[in-house]
């Protein structure tokens, strides 16, 4: 029987916690291409060079039973009354099922917080990975 992912099988990890429940996540990947093209080619030639990752997630902002915000991870580099740190990066795990993973290290470079009557209060948050990814196991188990 086929097995379909849903938004409601989402999960946000950082540093091995989780820490959000989340309404959607997204993920981009591209790699540039390098010209290899020797003078005498007729034809320009390319390989691909580095490759780079960053995306988003919609998480719902809520407190523990203890009073705590558990995304204070995230949101403390960015929503701050002080420079952010050189170094304040995360580990992030975006999961769909237990072997569908994405892993990696990233910053988080943006936070929009908002608020409707009726409506539960939400954090759309940006970041960019830097390095590679350490888990990918969305295209195959």
């Amino acid at each position: 029987m086929a097995k379909h992912f849903t938004g409601s099988d989402g999960a946000l990890y950082v540093g091995g916690t989780h820490i959000a429940k989340i309404r959607n996540w997204s993920l981009n990947g591209s790699v540039e291409t390098l010209d290899v093209t020797r003078t005498d080619d007729t034809a320009r030639k390319f390989i691909y060079g580095r490759q780079t990752y960053s995306g988003s997630c919609t998480a719902l902002y809520y407190e523990d039973d203890a009073g705590a915000l558990e995304m204070n991870t995230m949101l403390s580099n960015i929503i701050r009354t002080s420079g952010t740190s050189a170094t304040a990066t995360a580990t992030l795990l975006l999961q769909l099922a237990s072997d569908r993973q994405i892993q990696a290290t990233v910053l988080f470079t943006s936070a929009d917080i908002s608020a409707s009557t009726g409506e539960i209060v939400s954090v759309n948050l940006g970041f960019q990975v830097s390095g590679n990814l350490s888990i990918a196991t969305m295209g195959a188990a």
